[in-house]
C-alpha cells in the first residue's frame, strides 16, 4: 500500500506555492474580489436577519434570508471552482504561469463544482444533526444526563465529518482534472489506509495560516473587548460584525496562500497514491 510522507509532503506544498505566489493572486484575484463583496453583502443583510429570527424565536421570519445565504452558497461554490480549478491546473503542470484577469467557468470549472457541491451534500445531513445536538447539549445543560449525550453525540459526527470529509475531497481536485473516472468512488478508493496521513498533511499546510489569521482578527477586534473579562460568543460575534470589512480584506489577503496550498497538497499526495484502483470498502 503506497503511503504519504507528511513532512516531505508539507514542504513541497509550500515551495510550491511561495514559488508560484505572483501566478496564483492572477489567476484567483478577480474571482476572490467578488466572492469578498458578496460575503459582506450577504452577511451584513441576511446574517443577521437569521440571527435576530431565531432570537426571536419565529425562525420562518427567516425564510428570505436562508434562501438568500442558499443561493450565494451555490455562487461562493462557483467561483471558488473557478479559483481551484486555475490553481490545480498550475499545480499538476497542465497550465504555464499566471495571468493579469482570469475568469471562466467552462467544463472543467462545471465538473468541479458539481463534485464540490455533491461532497457538500453528502455531509449535510450530519452537519444538521451536529448542529441540533449541540442545541439539545447547551438547552439541557452539559452536566446533566441528557446534556452528555448530546455532547458526546455531537463529538461523534465531528469526528464522522472530517474522516468522510477527508476521504472524499482530499484528493478531488487533481482526480476532477486529471482523470476520467467515477470522481468520487476514485477520491474514496486512493485514500483508503492514508486517513491519518492526509489529515496530517492539510492540518500541516492550514494550522501555520490559519493561526496567523486567528491572531489578526484577536487584535482587530481586541480592542472592544473588557480588559480581564470573558468575552461571550455574542460578544464576539458583534466585533465581527463591527469589523467586517477589516475581516474580509484579511480573508481576500490569505487566500492565494490557502488556495495554493490546499490545491498543491492534494496534487502531490495524489500523484503519490494514483495507481491501479483499490477496493470501493477499504
Amino acid at each position: 500500500m503506497r503511503q504519504i510522507p507528511v513532512i516531505a509532503t508539507i514542504r513541497e506544498a509550500y515551495s510550491f506555492t511561495f514559488a508560484n505566489l505572483g501566478a496564483i493572486i492572477g489567476l484567483i484575484w478577480l474571482p476572490m474580489v467578488l466572492y469578498t463583496v458578496g460575503e459582506f453583502f450577504i452577511t451584513q443583510n441576511y446574517g443577521n436577519q437569521v440571527q435576530a429570527a431565531i432570537a426571536a424565536g419565529n425562525p420562518n421570519a427567516a425564510g428570505p434570508a436562508v434562501l438568500a445565504l442558499f443561493l450565494f452558497f451555490l455562487a461562493a461554490l462557483a467561483l471558488h471552482a473557478i479559483m481551484l480549478t486555475a490553481v490545480t491546473q498550475l499545480a499538476l503542470g497542465q497550465r504555464q504561469g499566471g495571468a493579469m484577469i482570469h475568469f471562466t467557468f467552462g467544463a472543467l470549472e462545471w465538473r468541479v463544482f458539481r463534485n464540490l457541491f455533491g461532497v457538500a451534500l453528502f455531509l449535510l445531513p450530519g452537519y444538521l444533526l451536529m448542529l441540533l445536538s449541540t442545541g439539545r447539549a447547551e438547552a439541557a445543560g452539559a452536566a446533566s444526563a441528557q446534556g452528555g449525550v448530546a455532547l458526546l453525540v455531537t463529538l461523534l459526527l465531528a469526528l464522522a465529518l472530517i474522516y468522510f470529509s477527508v476521504r472524499l475531497s482530499a484528493l478531488l481536485l487533481p482526480v476532477v482534472l486529471a482523470e476520467e473516472k467515477s470522481v468520487l468512488v476514485r477520491a474514496w478508493t486512493l485514500t483508503a489506509g492514508n486517513f491519518w496521513r492526509l489529515l496530517g498533511v492539510f492540518v500541516g499546510v492550514a494550522v501555520p495560516v490559519y493561526l496567523v489569521v486567528i491572531f489578526a482578527m484577536a487584535a482587530i477586534i481586541g480592542g472592544g473587548l473588557t480588559p480581564g473579562a470573558m468575552p461571550t460568543p455574542d460578544e464576539v460575534s458583534a466585533l465581527q460584525q463591527a469589523n467586517m470589512p477589516l475581516i474580509s480584506g484579511l480573508k481576500f489577503f490569505v487566500a492565494p496562500l490557502v488556495l495554493g496550498l490546499t490545491a498543491s497538497a492534494s496534487v502531490i499526495c495524489w500523484r503519490g497514491l494514483k495507481g491501479p484502483s483499490v477496493d470501493v470498502f477499504a
